[in-house]
């Protein structure tokens, strides 16, 4: 069925009652205004002092008089702590020295304790200005969430809406798409196959030469083995031929030192001869 805008719905499509909630929003952020005005109306229609109170009594009107007033209370509190600890001072003089400090301190306790009135209400219009400034602010922020929340409406029903067009206008694009991206596949599957056939041939050559470089290499082994059982061998000789040559020239020397011996014997026992 079409909607107001003319443009064709799904069947099954609900649509969301974005006046519904703007409604519900409003309606709240209103309640929340007309509780910031109720709060400032009553809050301006305060009873003014009874005639003839004291001015220090009078509770302060707006939050600058409370603000004052704070102020005032902290010197005046100050100046009665000092006003005590001089009269004090001043009872140890005296013979009565207790009932005077008592009086003194009495004085102090009631007079702190009209300051502590005056700082309660100062106090109190400051926590009603606050509670003011914080129904102002929800109520704000009330309205703000609404247009938030109105706005983000509107623009997820136009996204959803743009959504739906672009379903409708690429549905035989997708199908294009599917059949490229099929053909794609295929021809992907082709192409790995054959760059794996490549690489199976790669390793297998890489495999034989591995297997001629180590056969080589043994080969080279067996070579470099025999020609050190041939340097073994002949250095074996060597020392063979050194060790008999030296057994040779050690039996000659010890021939010749034989023979020294026996012609220095025979040499003795010739007899000497005649002057």
């Amino acid at each position: 069925m079409p909607g107001r805008s003319g443009r064709r719905e799904r069947p099954g499509t609900v649509r969301r009652p974005g006046l519904g909630l703007r409604a519900l929003l409003g309606a709240a952020a209103a309640l929340l205004a007309g509780a910031a005005v109720a709060g400032e109306a009553a809050s301006s229609q305060a009873p003014a002092p009874a005639p003839g109170a004291s001015v220090e009594s009078a509770a302060p009107v707006d939050t600058g008089a409370a603000r004052r007033t704070l102020a005032e209370v902290d010197r005046e509190r100050a100046e009665v702590r000092a006003r005590r600890r001089t009269d004090e001072a001043q009872c140890r003089q005296r013979i009565l020295v207790n009932d005077c400090v008592q009086q003194a301190r009495e004085r102090e306790r009631k007079s702190l304790q009209r300051l502590r009135e005056r700082e309660i209400a100062a106090r109190a219009v400051l926590r009603e200005e606050t509670a003011r400034a914080d129904n102002r602010a929800r109520a704000a922020d009330a309205a703000a969430r609404v247009e938030r929340e109105t706005a983000a409406q509107e623009r997820r029903d136009e996204a959803r809406e743009r959504q739906r067009q672009r379903a409708d206008a690429n549905r035989d694009e997708e199908a294009q798409r599917a059949a490229r991206d099929a053909r794609r596949a295929r021809d992907a599957e082709a192409e790995r196959r054959r760059r794996a056939q490549r690489e199976a041939d790669l390793e297998r050559r890489r495999a034989e030469a591995s297997e001629r470089d180590a056969q080589a290499a043994a080969n080279a082994e067996r070579h470099a083995e025999r020609l050190r059982e041939v340097e073994r061998r002949n250095a074996e000789r060597d020392r063979r031929v050194a060790a008999q040559r030296e057994e040779a020239l050690r039996r000659e020397a010890s021939r010749k030192a034989r023979q020294e011996a026996t012609e220095r014997r025979q040499a003795a026992k010739l007899p000497s001869a005649p002057d």
